[in-house]
């Protein structure tokens, strides 16, 4: 399994717009074969600041959903609303705890 987070400065007065398009997002990737689960988080000092936490199967899952048009037609949406690019990390479990 992995983890992928995914972190978005919102613009002043577009959380709402955003929270929007962020459902229908998460409703789509859900019909990707090896997704998990998605959770939104906001950072309690700024609520502009926005985090995805999503599970998938796998790199491949992930993927899929990463380059699928349902996706880039969301960021295009969604770009308006954005201070600046979204920054994503991919992680895995760490060797050291097996």
């Amino acid at each position: 399994m992995i983890r992928v987070i995914i972190e978005r400065h919102i613009k002043e007065d577009c959380f709402h717009d955003y929270l929007d398009i962020i459902r229908r997002a998460r409703k789509q990737a859900t019909t990707i074969e090896g997704f998990i689960a998605g959770e939104l988080l906001q950072e309690k000092s700024n609520k502009n600041i926005a985090v995805i936490i999503s599970s998938w199967e796998n790199f491949k899952s992930w993927n899929a959903w990463l380059d699928s048009k349902e996706r880039l037609d969301v960021l295009e949406e969604m770009r308006p609303l954005l201070i600046n690019d979204e920054k994503v990390t991919v992680l895995e479990s760490s060797q050291l705890l097996k």
